[in-house]
């Protein structure tokens, strides 16, 4: 035993940490604790015995204490929350410091702070939502669960200074009133609820309390009137916005406006006093005792004279422009639609022999046309005077690019200072049985800016287009010329932005306009509605990528304008290549509907007449007619949700199933018509890749996949098979993935990463196949999936009823505080099952309005067909709610063009179309039954019956339902 002993004491003295670790082993396996032996052996000097230890390290030892306790707000202002809490019911002897966590939308931050148990958090935005948590942390790393959530909204802080526009004595009120006009602050924290007009003179001061115009007015300017003051006083005049405490009921009053003077007289309807000051009046004093010198008498009576007209010239408003304010010649063939004997006018039934006749040999047919019309528009003797003299050159964008004599739009010349040209480079164009349908220009400069809305006032415009960014491959391609907030005077003309809507593809912009010296007309309106489309996505000197987007945009921005309205204004930088593409795609357009034929030849001809190089480049030329032929194909795509239900169930003895089947095969072919080459399958296809692949027959294209933060010296470490697809509001609203495989879990949450996505929706049914669809999330909070740049944390686990789960979980970042949360959905239904899809596309879009900034993730076993109907549902969910209408067509295309392969037969087509109706709070849920299906894929796949669907219902394109093309 003493032998024993001995041994024991002198391996304990060689290794002094042993009995340290062997006290760790212990205390490990009473709390559940990952542990590594380690054995360690000690030859005993002077002996041959050998002695063993074993040894146990601990790895990441997960002890927590309880969370802290009661965590409440007891305080709050406009930047600041003050918080209270209660140690752990551990004790406060178990706390050394706290963790606080608060977040505001995709932000958290994380603060230390000591074994405190209250604290103000600063530098907080005003008006803001936060969600507040603590963690304790005691001796040896030891960390508690986090305390309950609370979610604080911060304060509203007082508006920014309002913007006086006006303050003017009034005539007939023998000096006793000022009339007031202001805009409203450019800041401001939830809404102005109240203006304070501060009125100051000598002898007192007053404070008026003026309420906010109510919301949905769309006012440009808020009016008041002062009244019961004294003449001959000066007044000194400031404003106030205020707005109601959000937590209590106390006002908040914001900054003042720039101080404004005005002078009250009896006689200030006879003499114009709008920016009179003491100094202005007491010089007018001088004057009118310089009356009473014999000697001056005629100089001084002169000169009030000419002072009065001047002024009062000055003062008079200027009537409403004319709606043309000078006659523009018409050009030969000026009626060019009519011209049929040409070889060039095409019928719509035969436009897609013709340009498959044009697509051989490397387009040659397309080449020899388009050759033909610059030889023909490089032979145009048009003179260009007008751009040419030394005061309109700076006003042409680009050296080359100017506008002909005969056509150019003139501007009114005002008695504006600098004003005293009527050029702008702009040219009347025609379209179809409209001369002078659009006005083609290019993007404004800084110093065109107040000539371009002129123009627009002038001219009686409700639509303006554009087709440009304002930067473009790092080059200026215009420049802003809207108000980027509230309103903006150019010139004589006050532009106020109403709304600004954000499209994947474009943005829509609603303007309030008007002359500040137009007179108003009796039972007419001060100013007048303009609508700005501008198209996001059309790269210059190119076309976009698919045409069925911009041929919903043509449709809907060109759709806009009232019959009664002037020209369609175009633009893009130069105002030739996207803007002429524009204007022939939308007068072709017309021309089907109208003749059912089409004349791009000629028409393009025609009106390079009136503005010099429209339609820039062949290959925007062959846009041009593959459009075309992608909107006569699509010509009864769009749904309008009025009629959806016409659409969806149509009287057998009106449509047989055959009729039916043709167009809807037709379509199912157009949509899936794309067949990627191998060059855009380059990195799904590359050996160190195809690994990370489930199925080959889905794979990212190149031109649509996701990239991940590549490592360097690791082949393939930028590849994820996954996809960017389109939404309604953004370009890259989606990504669709492949369930991760073992080998790709990492690379899974990397992506997520990369691009802060939040939201993750996942279509797998992972009873389906246990191997293979591994969990790729942490499973509790004691375990973390560890990368080199992050960690993945599990929070908490919950349900939405019996039929949805719900996975909290957090990235956190290795190297700083930054965390970003992640919240996984997991069905456990089918798509199929229409009624359970559509709920889970409500749950999915409550809870990512909340973080907008990044993707959802939808994941599905292959990222396949599945999500592909989560994704497209969504979309034209969301189109059907903003715009009544639903272009099922052009979403299925497009996604099948970012992830070819999604829709494997026509009965997944067919099921958009199902859901579209169940949607749109109908009840014809069961109208394709699976028989119904069947029966239509055999009479498209040339079967000799042509079976009616059992209920004696049938789909059918209503010809009344065309959105392109109707």
């Amino acid at each position: 035993m003493w032998i024993a002993t001995w041994y024991l004491s002198l391996v304990l003295f060689s290794c002094p940490n042993c009995l340290y670790l062997c006290i760790g082993r212990a205390t490990a396996q009473s709390n559940n604790i990952t542990t590594t032996t380690i054995t360690t052996t000690t030859t005993i000097p002077n002996t041959t015995t050998v002695a063993t230890a074993t040894t146990t390290a601990i790895l990441h030892p997960v002890i927590t204490i309880s969370k802290p306790q009661n965590l409440s707000v007891v305080n709050v202002t406009s930047r600041s929350i003050t918080i209270t809490w209660l140690a752990p019911s551990d004790g406060i002897a178990a706390v050394m410091n706290y963790s606080l966590y608060y977040t505001n939308g995709n932000s958290t931050y994380i603060k230390p702070l000591a074994n405190i148990n209250t604290f103000t958090i600063p530098n907080l935005e005003p008006f803001t939502e936060y969600q507040i948590y603590l963690e304790a942390k005691g001796e040896k790393n030891r960390v508690s669960e986090r305390s309950n959530m609370i979610t604080q909204f911060t304060d509203v802080e007082g508006p920014g200074p309002p913007i006086i526009m006006n303050a003017t004595c009034i005539p007939g009120t023998s000096g006793t009133s000022i009339f007031l006009q202001w805009a409203s602050p450019e800041h401001f924290y939830k809404s102005v609820d109240q203006y304070i007009i501060h009125i100051t003179e000598p002898n007192f001061v007053k404070n008026i309390t003026v309420l906010s115009p109510k919301v949905g007015l769309n006012l440009n300017y808020n009016e008041y009137t002062v009244n019961n003051l004294t003449d001959n006083t000066m007044y000194e005049l400031r404003i106030f916005g205020a707005t109601h405490s959000y937590l209590s009921t106390n006002l908040i009053e914001g900054q003042g406006s720039d101080s404004r003077s005005v002078y009250l007289h009896k006689d200030c309807d006879i003499i114009p006093s709008l920016k009179n000051n003491h100094s202005t009046i007491e010089s007018t004093k001088s004057l009118l005792i310089g009356l009473c010198c014999v000697f001056g008498l005629l100089f001084i009576v002169a000169a009030v004279l000419f002072w009065q007209v001047y002024f009062h010239a000055a003062y008079y408003y200027l009537e409403d422009p004319p709606f043309v304010s000078y006659t523009v010649p018409t050009l030969p063939n000026s009626d060019w639609w009519k011209h049929k004997e040409e070889s060039h006018v095409v019928t719509v039934d035969d436009f897609a022999r013709h340009v498959a006749s044009l697509h051989v040999d490397g387009d040659i047919g397309f080449s020899k046309e388009y050759e033909i019309i610059q030889e023909e528009s490089m032979n145009f003797d048009f003179s260009t005077e007008a751009s040419q003299l030394p005061e309109n050159k700076s006003k042409n964008r680009y050296l080359n690019i100017v506008p002909y004599d005969h056509s150019r739009v003139k501007l009114h010349v005002n008695s504006m200072q600098g004003s005293h040209s009527d050029y702008i480079n702009a040219n009347y164009i025609n379209g179809f049985e409209k001369a002078n349908a659009y006005i083609g220009t290019q993007g404004p400069l800084p110093s065109t800016i107040i000539d371009f809305w002129q123009m627009i006032w002038e001219q009686h415009v409700h639509v303006i287009v554009m087709i440009t960014n304002l930067v473009e491959r790092g080059r200026r391609k215009c420049d802003l010329y809207w108000p980027n907030e509230v309103i903006e005077t150019y010139g004589f003309i006050q532009v106020k932005l109403l709304k600004e809507e954000l499209m994947a593809m474009y943005t829509v912009r609603t303007f309030q306009v008007q002359h500040i010296r137009a007179k108003k007309k009796k039972n007419s309106p001060l100013g007048r509605t303009i609508y700005q489309y501008h198209y996001t996505n059309w790269p210059d000197h190119g076309t976009p990528d698919h045409p069925l987007p911009i041929l919903s945009f043509v449709n809907k921005s060109a759709g806009a304008n009232p019959p009664e309205a002037g020209p369609i204004v175009v633009h893009c930088s130069a105002g030739v290549g996207r803007t002429g593409t524009y204007i022939v795609l939308d007068t072709m357009l017309k021309q089907i509907k109208s003749e059912k034929e089409v004349n791009i030849f000629d028409f393009l001809k025609h009106i390079r007449q009136q503005r010099n190089f429209l339609v820039q480049t062949e290959e925007q030329y062959i846009f041009i007619h593959d459009a075309l032929l992608e909107a006569i194909n699509c010509m009864h795509a769009s749904i309008n949700k009025k009629t959806l239900k016409s659409y969806l169930q149509t009287d057998i003895s009106d449509c047989k199933i055959a009729s039916f089947a043709t167009d809807f095969e037709k379509h199912y072919k157009m949509i899936t018509s794309f067949i990627p080459q191998e060059y855009l399958l380059l990195s799904a296809n590359k050996p160190f890749n195809r690994n990370k692949n489930r199925s080959q027959e889905f794979i990212p294209v190149e031109n649509s996949r996701v990239h991940l933060t590549p490592k360097p010296g690791v082949e393939g470490s930028d590849y994820i098979n996954a996809s960017w697809i389109i939404g309604f509001r953004r370009l890259g609203e989606f990504i669709v993935t492949q369930h991760p495989l073992q080998n790709t879990i990492l690379d899974f949450w990397q992506m997520l990463w990369d691009h802060n996505a939040q939201t993750v929706v996942i279509l797998t049914d992972m009873s389906e196949d246990s191997d293979s669809l591994v969990t790729f999330w942490p499973v509790d909070s004691t375990t973390t999936l560890d990368s080199d740049n992050f960690k993945v944390k599990s929070i908490q686990e919950d349900k939405i009823g019996n039929d949805y789960e719900t996975r909290d979980l957090v990235i956190q970042s290795v190297q700083d505080d930054f965390m970003l949360p992640v919240r996984l959905i997991h069905s456990k239904y089918s798509v199929r099952e229409l009624s359970s899809l559509i709920k889970l596309l409500e749950i999915v879009q409550m809870w990512h309005l909340e973080y907008q900034n990044g993707p959802i993730i939808v994941v599905d076993k292959f990222g396949g067909t599945d999500a592909a109907i989560f994704c497209c549902l969504t979309t034209i969910g969301k189109q059907l709610q903003h715009e009544n209408l639903a272009d099922i067509t052009l979403y299925a295309k497009l996604y099948h063009n970012q992830r070819p392969g999604i829709w494997k037969d026509i009965e997944n087509y067919l099921l958009l179309y199902r859901a579209l109706e169940l949607m749109s709070g109908g009840n014809c849920f069961n109208v394709l039954p699976s028989s119904s299906i069947t029966s239509i894929n055999n009479v498209a796949n040339g079967s000799q019956n042509s079976p009616t669907l059992p209920n004696g219902n049938a789909l059918s394109p209503n010809k009344q339902n065309g959105m392109l093309i109707s």
